[in-house]
């Protein structure tokens, strides 16, 4: 699990999957939907890569400052902590089970096959305990690489950084045979309003505060550019999911327009600010 490569046939435990899904249940479209497989390293990396594509961030400018201050909707080392966690402490018995990262429009949900052992609650979870780790010999490379914390402080930890956000206080809990960790987002009074869904999209209900992602996208559709070029400036990688939560939206917000507006499909179509995205721009 940690160091093994083209494994997967014989090990099908070494595998994520993660989804962005357009509603609040996992009956709902999918948005965004990938499978990995891969050492333990690297489904880390790949659970992080996702989170950095959909989890917006909330930009304000504060007064006598020069430098807008940015909040993401998660806090970046809670969720990358209870990742590693579910992959560190995970039951790799179970051979069809996966570690999951589920994001809804009002949640993130990380689940790991298997269930609490040594006398763990998700009450004692919340205070310092003793770190008993299922998978010791992971947990102690983990642990070495500087990815976990070994003294069972790695879910105060969480505790604090989403305080220190201003997030909730998530939750942990036993389902279907998993062990599930629920982290919500900042409430509305605590940050930036941003659009209504939280994936980084725009919709019609624009408000004079946007995602970081949402202001970079009309910044650079100031001048003409590609949905190619646009994607590769945005660092997001998939054109179907790039083309479903930004592009359209976008659109249908009356932010951007298409330069070729009755050949959509056109290989020379390319996107630009409209009179409405550049007053939001300026009140931004």
């Amino acid at each position: 699990m940690l160091f093994g490569r083209g494994v997967w046939a014989d090990y099908p435990q070494c595998e994520i999957r993660l989804a962005r899904f357009r509603g609040p249940t996992k009956a709902g479209d999918f948005i965004d939907n990938r499978q990995y497989n891969g050492n333990a390293f690297a489904l880390l990396r790949r659970a992080e890569g996702f989170l950095l594509d959909h989890v917006p961030i909330a930009g304000r400018v504060v007064p006598g400052k020069m430098i807008r201050q940015d909040k993401p909707w998660y806090p970046p080392p809670a969720t990358r902590e209870a990742l590693a966690n579910a992959i560190c402490h995970r039951d790799y018995a179970i051979p069809g089970g996966a570690v999951s990262l589920a994001m809804h429009n009002d949640r993130i949900e990380i689940a790991s096959p298997g269930e609490f052992h040594f006398g763990i609650t998700p009450a004692k979870l919340k205070r310092p305990h003793e770190s008993k780790p299922w998978n010791p010999l992971i947990a102690n490379a983990f642990y070495r690489a500087g990815v976990i914390e070994r003294w069972g402080s790695g879910t105060t930890n969480i505790l604090n950084w989403c305080e220190e956000n201003g997030n909730p206080v998530p939750h942990w809990q036993e389902r279907a045979g998993s062990v599930v960790v629920t982290f919500l987002p900042i409430p509305e009074s605590k940050t930036p309003q941003v659009t209504p869904q939280v994936t980084g999209e725009v919709t019609a209900e624009v408000t004079a505060e946007v995602t970081a992602e949402v202001e970079k996208l009309l910044i650079l559709c100031k001048d003409s550019i590609s949905r190619q070029d646009l994607q590769e400036k945005m660092g997001l990688r998939h054109a179907e999911n790039f083309r479903k939560a930004y592009i359209l939206p976008a659109i249908e917000a009356g932010l951007i327009e298409m330069t070729i507006p009755d050949k959509p499909n056109s290989r020379l179509q390319k996107y630009r600010l409209t009179l409405a995205g550049e007053q939001l721009l300026r009140e931004q």
